[in-house]
Protein backbone atom coordinates (compact mmCIF):
# COMPACT_ATOMS: atom_id res chain seq x y z
CA UNK A 1 0.00 0.00 0.00
CA UNK A 2 1.36 3.41 -0.97
CA UNK A 3 1.68 6.07 1.65
CA UNK A 4 0.66 9.57 0.72
CA UNK A 5 3.26 12.22 1.38
CA UNK A 6 1.91 14.40 4.15
CA UNK A 7 4.81 16.81 4.38
CA UNK A 8 5.67 15.67 7.90
CA UNK A 9 8.93 14.03 8.86
CA UNK A 10 8.94 11.74 11.85
CA UNK A 11 11.76 12.33 14.31
CA UNK A 12 11.35 10.18 17.33
CA UNK A 13 7.84 10.79 18.63
CA UNK A 14 7.50 14.40 17.45
CA UNK A 15 6.52 15.35 13.92
CA UNK A 16 8.17 18.37 12.35
CA UNK A 17 6.86 20.14 9.28
CA UNK A 18 8.77 20.14 6.03
CA UNK A 19 9.33 23.56 4.43
CA UNK A 20 8.39 22.40 0.91
CA UNK A 21 4.90 21.08 1.54
CA UNK A 22 1.87 21.96 -0.48
CA UNK A 23 -0.01 22.92 2.68
CA UNK A 24 2.08 26.04 3.25
CA UNK A 25 2.53 26.92 -0.41
CA UNK A 26 0.82 30.11 -1.72
CA UNK A 27 -2.14 29.53 -4.02
CA UNK A 28 -0.44 31.17 -7.02
CA UNK A 29 2.55 28.82 -6.78
CA UNK A 30 0.26 25.84 -6.28
CA UNK A 31 -1.68 26.70 -9.46
CA UNK A 32 1.59 27.29 -11.29
CA UNK A 33 2.83 23.81 -10.35
CA UNK A 34 -0.54 22.23 -11.13
CA UNK A 35 -0.76 23.64 -14.67
CA UNK A 36 2.81 24.39 -15.83
CA UNK A 37 4.74 21.18 -16.66
CA UNK A 38 8.09 22.83 -17.26
CA UNK A 39 8.87 23.49 -13.60
CA UNK A 40 9.66 19.77 -13.29
CA UNK A 41 12.44 19.82 -15.87
CA UNK A 42 16.04 20.99 -15.65
CA UNK A 43 18.07 22.75 -18.31
CA UNK A 44 20.20 20.11 -20.02
CA UNK A 45 22.03 22.57 -22.25
CA UNK A 46 24.18 24.28 -19.61
CA UNK A 47 27.20 23.17 -17.65
CA UNK A 48 29.81 20.58 -18.35
CA UNK A 49 29.10 17.12 -19.76
CA UNK A 50 28.32 15.55 -16.37
CA UNK A 51 25.90 18.31 -15.32
CA UNK A 52 24.07 18.06 -18.66
CA UNK A 53 23.89 14.26 -18.37
CA UNK A 54 22.51 14.51 -14.84
CA UNK A 55 19.90 17.06 -15.95
CA UNK A 56 18.90 14.83 -18.86
CA UNK A 57 18.55 11.81 -16.58
CA UNK A 58 16.41 13.91 -14.24
CA UNK A 59 14.21 14.98 -17.16
CA UNK A 60 13.80 11.35 -18.25
CA UNK A 61 12.68 10.44 -14.75
CA UNK A 62 10.18 13.32 -14.70
CA UNK A 63 8.66 12.44 -18.09
CA UNK A 64 6.10 10.15 -16.45
CA UNK A 65 4.24 13.22 -15.17
CA UNK A 66 3.88 14.86 -18.58
CA UNK A 67 0.76 12.93 -19.74
CA UNK A 68 -1.12 14.25 -16.72
CA UNK A 69 -0.21 17.79 -17.70
CA UNK A 70 -1.26 17.05 -21.29
CA UNK A 71 -4.65 15.95 -20.01
CA UNK A 72 -5.06 19.10 -17.89
CA UNK A 73 -4.12 21.37 -20.78
CA UNK A 74 -6.44 19.50 -23.14
CA UNK A 75 -9.32 20.06 -20.73
CA UNK A 76 -8.37 23.73 -20.35
CA UNK A 77 -8.21 24.16 -24.13
CA UNK A 78 -11.58 22.47 -24.55
CA UNK A 79 -13.09 24.80 -21.96
CA UNK A 80 -11.50 27.80 -23.63
CA UNK A 81 -12.79 26.78 -27.06
CA UNK A 82 -16.27 26.21 -25.67
CA UNK A 83 -16.12 29.63 -24.00
CA UNK A 84 -14.96 31.23 -27.26
CA UNK A 85 -17.84 29.76 -29.23
CA UNK A 86 -20.37 30.62 -26.53
CA UNK A 87 -19.26 34.24 -26.22
CA UNK A 88 -19.18 34.63 -29.99
CA UNK A 89 -22.77 33.43 -30.24
CA UNK A 90 -23.80 36.07 -27.67
CA UNK A 91 -22.26 38.83 -29.77
CA UNK A 92 -24.70 41.30 -31.29
CA UNK A 93 -23.02 44.02 -33.31
CA UNK A 94 -24.32 47.50 -32.64
CA UNK A 95 -23.20 50.47 -34.74
CA UNK A 96 -20.79 52.77 -32.95
CA UNK A 97 -20.36 50.63 -29.82
CA UNK A 98 -17.62 48.12 -29.09
CA UNK A 99 -18.91 44.58 -28.78
CA UNK A 100 -17.89 43.31 -25.34
CA UNK A 101 -18.74 39.68 -26.06
CA UNK A 102 -16.61 39.67 -29.20
CA UNK A 103 -13.63 41.06 -27.23
CA UNK A 104 -14.12 38.38 -24.56
CA UNK A 105 -14.40 35.72 -27.27
CA UNK A 106 -11.13 36.94 -28.80
CA UNK A 107 -9.43 36.77 -25.38
CA UNK A 108 -10.68 33.21 -24.84
CA UNK A 109 -9.49 32.33 -28.36
CA UNK A 110 -6.01 33.62 -27.54
CA UNK A 111 -5.99 31.48 -24.39
CA UNK A 112 -6.96 28.50 -26.54
CA UNK A 113 -4.10 29.23 -28.95
CA UNK A 114 -1.55 29.54 -26.13
CA UNK A 115 -2.85 26.28 -24.64
CA UNK A 116 -2.42 24.47 -27.94
CA UNK A 117 1.20 25.69 -28.04
CA UNK A 118 1.81 24.31 -24.53
CA UNK A 119 0.24 20.98 -25.55
CA UNK A 120 2.46 20.71 -28.63
CA UNK A 121 5.66 21.49 -26.74
CA UNK A 122 4.77 19.14 -23.88
CA UNK A 123 3.88 16.31 -26.26
CA UNK A 124 7.15 16.82 -28.13
CA UNK A 125 9.12 16.74 -24.88
CA UNK A 126 7.37 13.59 -23.76
CA UNK A 127 7.98 11.79 -27.05
CA UNK A 128 11.59 12.97 -27.23
CA UNK A 129 12.38 11.86 -23.68
CA UNK A 130 10.71 8.48 -24.30
CA UNK A 131 12.54 7.82 -27.57
CA UNK A 132 16.05 9.01 -26.70
CA UNK A 133 17.46 7.09 -23.73
CA UNK A 134 20.82 8.86 -23.67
Amino acid sequence: MRKRYSGMKQRGSAATSDAGTYDTMPLAELLYRYMWPFWLLRDASRGDRFVRAAAYRHNRRMRIYLPGYLFRWTLACGLSLWLTMGLESLSTPAPGLPDVFMVLAAAAGMLFTAGVCVIVVTAYLYLYLCRHPT
